[in-house]
């Protein structure tokens, strides 16, 4: 995540390089790289963002997609490849070692607090009187040259789902059929020759922080990391080992070539830095750094890294060197900051995957609870989840099956299609919150899925409620990942697996509704809502009175109650009607 200031006191000591397979005269070349995933993922979007601003009608049509980050990665990555440079391996995080859990708690407060201030900036809403620009190109200047944003855009929340739906791309999606028919307005398709799947193979997730694996196929091929975190400056490259900063690569001005631009960045090579310095190790100095006062000079530093580490500080160095256990945390969504956090819709399905990861470790070492850090009202705190037992597990997951196929005999349509698991979301939005939907809201809720909005102009509640859609997909999302690592061998999980291998990648599942109604999928009639709507409120009655009798009533208020609130026996409220609604889906 980077240690403040140590990019800054090193800044003297960086180079001009170029990012390619041949030789040059005037600069070093990069022949060879290993990519932090995250970091070129934030910067890909960084960068669209500075672009689209110019051309779209609000603040939130500019917002680039997780589709058009992930073509930009792509188009970066092409880029790379047709001037020759190797790529070894592109990492991306599984989970953050537990000494990173005070930093992580903080960023999640950043996002919070820029979600809050968004939401002050724009309470009245965005202007939709221009339609939403959709399928809008990408070329290598978009992601290859950067630009100003403007301040007042710096509080806008960056997409959740943006590096989860690149990771999914790099190993499924980008093959020489897609790549080519991408690129064809943007590089000189003629020119190029690709295999299928070109990073499939070198793309991972890896079990804790990326880093580590990027240090190390740094120090063992002399290969080069780009990234945007300082810390990979501190891990032991080799010799030859180096940095390029992402912020720092630009097209060269003044030397375009006739297909592929040059690209040039600055570079640091932290063996050669320490050895300029006189210093072992620019740890050493980073934790300096990371103990003195923002306006200590690096003379200063230097004098203190050389007289070494005191005793009574070794403790406090071996913590800030050492990697501790893996953690995981939910992402701040774009929604209302208001209102109740979005992540309690598909909470019920975020357990069954806990659990079942929990089942299948030994006995002695199973948990009660897990923990999730999320935005709960103006602060980011630990919201306990009971993890369920084996007899809950199948029971919850046999419900689920039952839903999904009441569902899909009722609306006619398979569960690969996008509309399927569009209409199980937002009823089970509303399923959850015990709602009574009359037939002007099906109509409400067609224009919905048809806009992205209700009325004249996108509001606060409109975004709120696709945060809430996104929720329970990727929360069924997890819920499949797991299935398919712990899956046991039931005929009723076997099932709901098939069902769930359906999903949409993210790039379409998290799409902008409008976009989805214009590419993807036909629109979704109020009679169709209605009837799925009324499907899944008979299957929820019927689950009350099946032959399990006493039973399954006691599992019911687990399954449908209003998740993320401390109310008792939630599924036993009397549903009531409001002419707003958006009111129907407020917390009491």
């Amino acid at each position: 995540m980077g240690i403040p200031r140590v990019r800054r006191h090193l800044s003297p000591f960086c180079q001009a390089v170029l990012l390619q397979g041949g030789a040059d005269a005037d600069f070093e070349c990069i022949k060879s790289v290993v990519i932090d995933g995250p970091s070129l993922v934030y910067n890909i979007y960084a960068r669209l963002l500075s672009w689209f601003l110019t051309t779209s009608s609000n603040m939130v049509d500019a917002l680039p997609t997780c589709d058009e980050v992930s073509r930009g990665v792509m188009l970066y990555l092409m880029h790379l490849k047709m001037l020759g440079v190797e790529i070894e391996n592109i990492y991306f995080d599984g989970a953050l070692p537990a000494h990173k859990r005070e930093t992580r708690v903080a960023r999640l407060e950043n996002q919070r607090n820029k979600l809050e201030l968004f939401c002050a900036e724009t309470r009245n809403g965005f202007d939709m009187s221009k339609p939403p620009v959709y399928n809008r190109i990408i070329k290598p200047d978009n992601v290859l040259r950067s630009r100003p944003t403007p301040a007042k855009y710096g509080n806008i929340p960056a997409n959740p789902f943006m590096v989860s739906a690149v990771f999914e791309d790099l190993k499924c999606r980008w093959n020489r059929a897609n790549i080519l028919d991408s690129i064809r307005d943007t590089l000189p398709v003629h020119t190029i020759d690709i295999e299928d799947l070109p990073w499939a193979s070198v793309t991972t997730m890896v079990s804790g922080e990326a880093d580590t694996y990027c240090a190390s196929v740094a120090r063992c091929m002399g290969a080069c990391i780009l990234t945007n975190d300082s810390d990979l400056l501190l891990h032991d490259l080799g010799k030859y080992g180096s940095v390029v900063f992402l912020d720092s690569v630009e097209l060269r001005a003044g030397f375009e070539q006739p297909l592929f631009p040059q690209i040039k960045a600055t570079m640091l090579r932290p063996s050669l830095v320490a050895r300029r310095l006189g210093i072992r190790s620019l740890l050493l100095l980073a934790f300096q750094i990371s103990k003195a006062r923002p306006e200590t000079s690096l003379v200063e530093l230097l004098r203190r890294t050389k007289m070494g580490i005191a005793e009574v500080e070794m403790a406090r160095y071996q913590q800030f060197a050492n990697m501790g256990y893996p953690h995981v945390y939910l992402s701040v969504l774009k929604e209302d900051h208001t209102r109740q956090c979005a992540w309690a819709k598909g909470r019920k399905y975020r357990q069954l995957a806990y659990s079942i990861m929990n089942l299948s470790r030994p006995i002695d070492e199973r948990h009660c609870f897990i923990a999730e850090f999320v935005r709960r009202g103006r602060r980011i705190s630990e919201d306990k989840l009971r993890l369920l037992d084996e007899g809950s597990i199948f029971a919850e997951l046999e419900l689920l099956k039952a839903r999904l196929e009441s569902l899909q005999s009722s609306f006619k349509k398979s569960s690969d299609n996008l509309d399927y698991w569009a209409a199980f979301a937002l009823c089970d939005v509303y399923l959850v919150a015990d709602a009574e939907l009359a037939q002007n809201d099906f109509q409400k809720l067609e224009q919905f899925l048809k806009h992205g909005y209700i009325g004249k102009k996108l509001k606060w509640e409109d975004i709120h409620l696709t945060a809430q859609i996104h929720a329970v997909l990727y929360s069924l999302r997890i819920l499949k990942q797991i299935l398919d690592l712990f899956h046991p061998m039931d005929v009723v999980v076997l099932n709901l697996r098939a069902i769930l291998d359906k999903l949409p990648p993210l790039h379409i599942m998290m799409d902008p509704a409008s976009r989805r109604a214009e590419v993807y999928m036909s629109i979704l009639t109020t009679v169709q809502l209605s009837d799925c709507f009324g499907c899944l409120v008979q299957r929820r009655q019927s689950d009350y009175t099946t032959s399990t009798g006493t039973e399954t009533a006691k599992r019911e208020p687990r399954s449908f109650s209003h998740v993320g609130t401390t109310e008792q026996g939630a599924g036993d409220r009397i549903p009531s009607h409001t002419s707003n609604i958006y009111e129907l889906l407020q917390e009491e």
